[in-house]
């Protein structure tokens, strides 16, 4: 009777112990993979950013090369881009945001000039739809009272 005392002594605490420790390692290993996840977030955003900066270098070196309907035009397809991405986003904002943003693609489709067509070489289609869907956004969001995300 003793050794069966002795034994249901140290199993329960020893098997706390363990349930502990388990829990500790699968939090400590959760909150490893939530800091990879973040990092990864992280280091896409700068990467997207920097892309982003590399191709409006290339319109400007386009500019100080004298190509200045090219370089309008890809400035113009990397400005429908961002408009095409901020809509996109906007699915998952709050209300707040998604009424600042249609009152930018308001103000945005006040200045912005129409569409022309896009560059008559093969990337035209890829130009003119991005083109395209950007200006049937801001023009929606111009006419008040839609969503941008309708359309």
């Amino acid at each position: 009777m003793q050794t069966r005392c002795f034994k249901m002594d140290w199993l329960i605490p020893t098997l706390g112990i363990a349930m502990v420790a388990g829990c500790l390692v699968a939090a400590t290993t959760y909150r490893e993979l939530e800091r990879q996840a973040h990092a990864s977030e992280t280091c896409l955003a700068t990467l997207d950013r920097l892309s982003h900066d590399h191709t409006l270098s290339l319109v400007l070196k386009s500019l100080h090369d004298g190509e200045v309907d090219q370089a309008a035009q890809r400035l113009d397809l990397l400005f429908c881009w961002d408009i095409l991405r901020a809509d996109a986003e906007l699915g998952s904002a709050d209300a707040r945001t998604q009424a600042w943003a249609e009152d930018s693609f308001r103000r945005i489709a006040r200045v912005r000039p129409k569409n022309a067509e896009g560059p008559a070489a093969d990337s035209a289609r890829d130009y003119s739809e991005a083109q395209a869907d950007a200006q049937r956004l801001l023009e929606l969001a111009l006419a008040g009272g839609h969503n941008a995300q309708t359309r």
